[in-house]
Formats: C-alpha cells, sequence, structure tokens
C-alpha cells in the first residue's frame, strides 16, 4: 500500500447570495444517516479506453453513488485528448436529471479561461435538471498542454479570474438585462491546494474543499482549513482524496501512477477507508470526497462500493459532530 498523505506530527493509515442552511443529499425517513462522503468521479480511467467507454463507466459509477449513499458527486474540468468532460455544467445537468437524492456539482468549473455571463447561464442550465441539488464549484487553476495555446485568448489573470467568480455569483443572483437571476437553491464552493483559493472562499462565503492530490501536505491542509474556518465559520469544508482500492498489491500499485495528480492511498479497500476516516479526524473537515483511480471499471465500481460501505461501518452510520455540518454557502432564491 502506498501513501500519499504528508504529516509532520501523525500518520495516516497506509494503502440565493447570503449564508443559508444546507440542503443535504435525501436520507430516507429512518434510515441512518450516510457517511460524510462524497466522489469526484474524475473519467479518465485509463488512457486504453475510448471516451465513449469512459463516460459510460462514470454514468454507471453517478448512479451506483447514489444508490449506495453517497452525498455528493462532482465532474472535473479538463481539456486534452481523450478526456470526457471538457464541460462539467453540461454533464451535471445530464446526471442531474437521472438522479433524486445525491447532490451533483462541479469540481471545478475553470473561470479562468471561461466567460463568466455564460457560465451563469450553464449554472442555470444545470440547476434546471439538478434542482436545490446543484454545487457550483469554481478552481483558480488553469489547463495544460495544447489546450493552454489554444485557449490563452481567453486567459485571466489572478485578480480577473477573482472578480470573474463575483461576476457569476452577481448575475446569478440579480441577473442582467439579458439573463434571468437564478431561482433555485445552489451551494457555492472554491477548491484549491493552497491559502488563496480558501481566502477568497472565505472573503465571498463560500464553502472550501482542499484538494489533497495536489498538495499531500496535510498539516498544510489543516492549517488552510482552519484559517478558512476563522473567516467564515458559517461554512462547510472537505478535503478531496485520491484513492486506488485493490487487494492486489501490484495493481493498486500500478493504477496509482498517474501523471498530474497525487494518490493518497492505495491499497485494499479497507485501508482505503481507514484513510478516509483518519482524515476526518486529522483535519476536523465536514467531510471527505474522493476519487477512486483504478483503471478497470469493473474495479472502479466495485471499490466505490466497497469504501463507502467500509466507511460507513467504521463510522457508525453517523454523520461526524465536528464542525458546521449544517450549514453551507447557497445562493439562489433564499436570501
Amino acid at each position: 500500500m502506498e501513501i500519499g498523505m504528508d504529516r509532520t506530527t501523525a500518520t495516516t493509515p497506509t494503502a440565493a447570495s447570503a449564508t443559508a442552511t444546507a440542503t443535504p443529499a435525501r436520507t430516507p425517513a429512518n434510515a441512518d444517516p450516510p457517511p460524510p462522503l462524497g466522489l469526484l468521479e474524475y473519467l479518465d480511467l485509463g488512457d486504453h479506453r475510448s471516451v465513449r467507454a469512459k463516460r459510460e463507466t462514470a454514468f454507471e459509477a453517478a448512479l451506483l453513488a447514489e444508490q449506495v449513499g453517497y452525498q455528493r458527486l462532482w465532474l472535473p474540468e479538463h481539456h486534452s485528448t481523450g478526456v470526457p468532460s471538457p464541460n462539467p455544467l453540461l454533464l451535471a445537468g445530464v446526471l442531474g436529471s437521472h438522479t433524486t437524492r445525491i447532490r451533483i456539482g462541479t469540481a471545478v468549473t475553470l473561470i479562468r479561461v471561461r466567460d463568466p455571463h455564460l457560465t451563469a447561464e450553464d449554472v442555470a442550465s444545470a440547476a434546471f435538471f439538478c434542482g436545490d441539488r446543484l454545487d457550483v464549484g469554481f478552481g483558480r487553476g488553469d489547463v495544460a498542454g495544447s489546450a493552454a495555446d489554444a485557449l490563452a485568448y481567453l486567459r485571466k489573470g489572478g485578480d480577473a479570474t477573482d472578480e470573474a467568480i463575483r461576476t457569476v455569483v452577481s448575475v446569478l443572483d440579480d441577473g442582467r438585462d439579458w439573463i434571468d437571476p437564478l431561482d433555485t437553491p445552489y451551494e457555492r464552493w472554491l477548491h484549491g491546494a493552497g491559502t488563496r483559493s480558501a481566502e477568497l472562499a472565505g472573503e465571498m462565503g463560500f464553502n472550501y474543499c482542499h484538494a489533497l492530490f495536489f498538495n499531500v501536505d496535510v498539516d498544510a491542509c489543516t492549517r488552510t482549513l482552519n484559517s478558512y474556518r476563522a473567516a467564515f465559520p458559517n461554512g462547510r469544508t472537505a478535503v478531496a482524496a485520491a484513492l486506488v482500492a485493490n487487494d492486489d498489491p501490484v495493481i493498486a500499485r500500478t493504477d496509482s501512477i498517474r501523471a498530474g495528480i497525487k494518490v493518497n492511498c492505495a491499497g485494499t479497500a479497507e485501508q482505503c477507508a481507514a484513510a478516509v476516516c483518519k482524515l476526518l479526524e486529522l483535519t476536523g473537515a465536514d467531510e471527505v470526497v474522493i476519487t477512486e483511480m483504478s483503471r478497470s471499471a469493473d474495479d472502479h465500481l466495485r471499490a466505490l462500493k466497497e469504501i463507502f460501505g467500509l466507511v460507513a461501518e467504521r463510522l457508525g452510520g453517523r454523520p461526524r459532530s465536528a464542525g458546521p455540518a449544517d450549514r453551507a454557502a447557497t445562493g439562489g432564491e433564499e436570501r
């Protein structure tokens, strides 16, 4: 099992415009509350598979996540050949129309290379299909590779990127002469792996998700989350971690070797579940959002089910009480 979470004082397991009450994933009456676990479906399993096959697996994973009890399903934005997720808001609308309980969202929408007004229109379209289950997650990152040159004319600097996020929110809240305001509540998230995104999330009243698969320093993650909480006590926090769950250590290690992403735990499903629970304990985050990176579609779907069940067993089927778990940054008609 591979360890991909650095901590100096503890060892992780190897292997509408105002703050309002969150809209959690719905739980049937008299059922045990689900564990604080979400899914970031990366959609790029195995370089040898076609885009169509990857989308089919992601769609099946979304339905599975809804069935077993994941609280959220987030989709990334990537621009490269063989990557099936260039517009996560479009895909969010599709998945929203095929689910009824799980929250659906983006992780992330790369606003640095997107027009804020057109992005607001995309959010409104996705909200129609997702209802009040929509999570809108912004990232301040950039595109790489050949897309970096092709999209250079759209690229904004840091300050302009931050202002574009504010513009999207303003358009959704107030509308424009040619755009109706959004009348559906949604959750606002900022994603990052350093301090600036967390600071901006606190300033703007967004929830914050820290990507541990970009920066594996758990101490730095915890400090960032604590600073965010001090700036915005009502916000919700999440940690995103990359896992590979396989009983075969050779397959687990092989699948964990990824360009541009650091797998935080590669081992058995039990070891991955232990890593998730340890992250909740160490960081005090309200939830962990996993991206499971097995290259085989069958392994991926099996791992998603096994990890969820094992995390639920470890937590006794109860959400954690630490942190402002019942509050979140929302937008929409509830002002």
